[in-house]
């Protein structure tokens, strides 16, 4: 990968003969939005956001970090992986986001398996940001109201950022494990209808999916309609996530003894 002063960029394949270009862009993009960002979030500090990292992950994807350093004497910073068929930069990780979810850590191990690009990225943006002034900025937001809820709609909020990531980043592994921390959260809240519509969705097939799509029914609106087209995109088994990452989950909570009843008995029927 060669970078060059007016921020565009190249990658190369080494062949015998010498360099061949592969692709090329800008980091232009990237570096606007996260600018842009910081003044929305009243960082503005005078500063231009700098390059962290730029490399070639083991799965063959262009990985781009940025850092901005901040007005509170901290540092933001920004990951991006490219998309060749978009031509395009996608932010999937921010360590100024989501800091009181549930499920937020700066640590990030892989809760099986190899670790995703997701991961991967997740962990150099938080590992190596100073997020106190941050924290400390969103958790004065929310104390006007009531914690709880607020905090639950944070959680969930990252939960379903997370999947859109994995989807983009046709990240199986990622997606499945982000799919049982969504399945927590609604869980641990008691959200049936939501259970119940996320169920209907990881167990439809081609001929049911327009009905899934255009239903009106209210749990159709809590749950991100994109999980279809994620669930179908990267093929999954929906039974099999059923039965190992929803149900367990769902089983926790007493109240919702009669659902897991009911799904559970409609697998046994399939």
């Amino acid at each position: 990968v060669v970078v060059t002063s007016d921020g565009g960029f190249a990658v190369y394949k080494l062949l015998n003969s010498g360099p061949k270009l592969h692709y090329k862009g800008s980091i232009v993009p990237p570096m606007q939005q996260m600018l842009l960002s910081s003044i929305s979030a009243n960082q503005q500090s005078g500063n231009q956001p700098k390059l962290v990292r730029i490399q070639i992950t083991d799965s063959k994807q262009l990985m781009l970090v940025l850092m901005l350093p901040t007005s509170s004497a901290g540092r933001a910073l920004q990951g991006f992986v490219y998309n060749r068929d978009m031509e395009s930069w996608m932010i999937v990780a921010d360590s100024a986001n989501f800091l009181l979810s549930d499920f937020y850590s700066p640590i990030h191990k892989p809760s099986s398996g190899k670790e995703g690009i997701l991961s991967r990225v997740a962990k150099i943006v938080t590992s190596s940001a100073s997020t106190m002034a941050s924290a400390k900025q969103m958790y004065q937001r929310v104390v006007e109201h009531e914690k709880h809820s607020y905090q639950y709609i944070i959680t969930r909020s990252h939960c379903e950022d997370r999947l859109a990531c994995a989807i983009a980043l046709d990240s199986k592994s990622e997606f499945e494990t982000w799919l049982a921390l969504y399945a927590r959260c609604l869980s641990s809240s008691g959200e049936a209808e939501s259970l119940r519509f996320l169920v209907d969705t990881l167990l439809d097939d081609s001929e049911s999916g327009n009905n899934l799509m255009d239903t009106d029914n209210d749990s159709s609106q809590n749950v991100p309609s994109f999980l279809l087209i994620g669930i179908k995109r990267l093929g999954l088994d929906g039974k099999r996530i059923i039965r190992q990452s929803i149900l367990p989950e769902m089983s926790k909570n007493r109240h919702l003894q009669r659902l897991t009843n009911e799904i559970s008995t409609e697998l046994d029927n399939l």
